[in-house]
């Protein structure tokens, strides 16, 4: 008898259709006792589970590294019920093993005349909370990035204070106390009083001793959960909100925690804010620097909805050798101090970038009142930031080895502005290949539509650039010729392929493995 040839196959199936796929194949074999008719077969799968999509990262403030630990993720804001994760499952509250998130969007493709909006939430151990407005307004959306502070190692524009309250037995400060927040640009110091009594989010009184954790701050920190525009309800339920531009002159956050792992939000007695203003700040109203007398804004972010919302409007006032404001609380959350500018809808921040090639990616910052009111990663000629309001700004363009291409200085943001800048000489193209290997060892291969960040090697990954690939496949466009790079895919977990550029283009590959639970490695 002739002895079998064995041979091996690849097969390239769409998703939905691979456990269908399979199913015939086994059976069409039946007559075929002696042969296992899936020895030696590698199936290739496409993988992109909704028609719209947004990845991001969360990363540590100080050090731009992707957060290697659990982190609490809440989806919410007008079309959170459309949201699916990486798996295909409709999911708006969860826990995300590592830093890396992507967000699918069933139904119709958003646009830039009809986007969809999220506003997205997270926490994770010994960070403080933050947030970030997202708006999608096509299939394959330009990621964004969350920075959250470490407690006990902020970034340098951020101070923090760990401080302690204890309570009597009758569950009330015996004595007044003070915490106090040094910072150059805004000194913070909270003043509870004797007396007051503690309660957590449902209202019962907190006792014992509660640790207290308040950092301040600097008014042109990227860690504020603040963009272009913020969306900001006269109430915490969200409703009736107004989309403003908030020119921030200064920033808390307090967390109160007892040591059974109660949250103080609420007191008895109000608790005075002290905040210290920077003389510098620029008053836009008056178009000059701030004045004893001056009226800001005090507005409150609810750390879990992220929702922001106005308290009151306080005088500047003296401080000390310099300026401030002092305002009574009776609930603890985020603060910022600020003057709000109303945006219109219809005021759009729109650049056309030119002399760059197509796929090129390039990161954007975009300077407003001294601070980066928007940035991140794009491929896109046409770079529409959105909702802004009037106003001088600066656009500045950054290439995937971090040397600036050019900037735009304008004197009002609103309207379509055109930016100029002369291609990099002597570049090449890499194509790339990113596929994924399931960890139950089943002969799968699944080509992802993925977000892939890449930039020179050894430098701060969140001054990489990105672009997604189509079904696992696509180009780096314009890196430096003889030059380390590197490329990254986050899925739980970072994954890189470290290279050196040569003369010419070449292709590279990069593979990351697939977690058994994913829905692609369950057939």
């Amino acid at each position: 008898m002739k002895s079998r040839e064995r041979f091996s196959t690849r097969i390239w199936i769409k998703g939905s259709a691979l456990l269908m796929a399979l199913t015939l194949a086994l059976g069409s074999c039946n007559e075929l006792k002696n042969l296992d008719p899936l020895e030696g077969v590698t199936y290739k799968l496409n993988y992109k589970p909704a028609n719209s999509q947004i990845q991001g990262l969360v990363v540590d403030a100080k050090t731009g590294q992707s957060l290697s630990i659990p982190i609490q993720v809440a989806i919410l804001g007008q079309d959170a019920n459309r949201v699916v994760t990486f798996d295909g499952k409709a999911q708006t509250a969860y826990s995300s093993p590592k830093g890396d998130l992507f967000i699918g969007l069933k139904g119709d493709v958003p646009t830039p005349q009809a986007p969809a909006r999220l506003r997205l939430v997270v926490d994770a151990a010994g960070y403080i909370p933050s947030a970030t407005e997202l708006r999608l307004t096509k299939s394959l959306n330009d990621p964004f990035l969350i920075r959250l502070v470490k407690e006990t190692d902020p970034p340098q524009e951020v101070s923090v204070k760990k401080d302690q309250l204890r309570l009597s037995t009758n569950a009330t400060l015996s004595a007044n106390k003070e915490i106090v927040v040094a910072s150059a640009s805004t000194p913070t110091t909270l003043l509870f009083s004797s007396g007051t009594g503690m309660k957590d989010e449902k209202g019962n009184p907190v006792t014992g001793t509660v640790a207290a954790t308040v950092a301040a701050y600097a008014p042109g920190s990227a860690s504020i959960p603040a963009g272009l525009t913020t969306p900001v309800s006269s109430n915490e339920s969200g409703s009736a909100t107004t989309n403003v531009s908030l020119n921030i002159a200064g920033y808390t956050s307090v967390n109160l925690t007892s040591s059974t792992g109660q949250s103080v939000t609420s007191f008895t007695n109000p608790i005075l804010i002290k905040m210290g203003i920077s003389p510098e700040f620029q008053n836009r109203t008056a178009a000059r620097r701030i004045q004893v007398g001056d009226l800001l804004g005090v507005y409150r972010r609810n750390e879990k909805s992220g929702i922001w919302s106005f308290v009151q409007d306080v005088k500047v006032e003296a401080q000390g050798s310099g300026l401030g404001v002092s305002f009574p609380v009776t609930h603890f959350t985020d603060y910022a101090v600020a003057q709000a500018q109303p945006t219109s809808s219809t005021c759009q921040a729109v650049w056309t970038i030119q002399g760059l090639a197509a796929g090129y990616a390039y990161r954007y910052e975009l300077v407003q009142d001294g601070r980066i009111k928007a940035s991140g990663t794009s491929t896109d000629q046409t770079l529409n930031l959105g909702e802004a309001s009037q106003g001088p700004a600066e656009l500045l363009l950054y290439s995937s080895s971090g040397s600036l291409l050019g900037k735009s200085s304008v004197q009002n943001l609103c309207g379509n502005h055109t930016l100029s800048v002369s291609a990099p000489q002597g570049t090449v193209n890499i194509n790339f290949t990113v596929r994924g290997a399931c960890e139950n060892g089943k002969n799968i291969e699944v080509y992802p539509t993925v977000l892939v960040r890449y930039g020179k090697s050894g430098a701060d990954p969140t001054t990489f650039v990105g672009t997604t690939f189509e079904n696992g496949q696509g180009t780096l466009v314009g890196l430096e010729a003889n030059t380390p790079y590197e490329a990254r895919v986050d899925y739980e977990g970072t994954w890189t392929e470290q290279f050196t550029t040569g003369t010419g283009a070449e292709s590279r590959s990069l593979t990351y493995v697939l977690k058994s639970h994913t829905e692609a490695c369950k057939q």
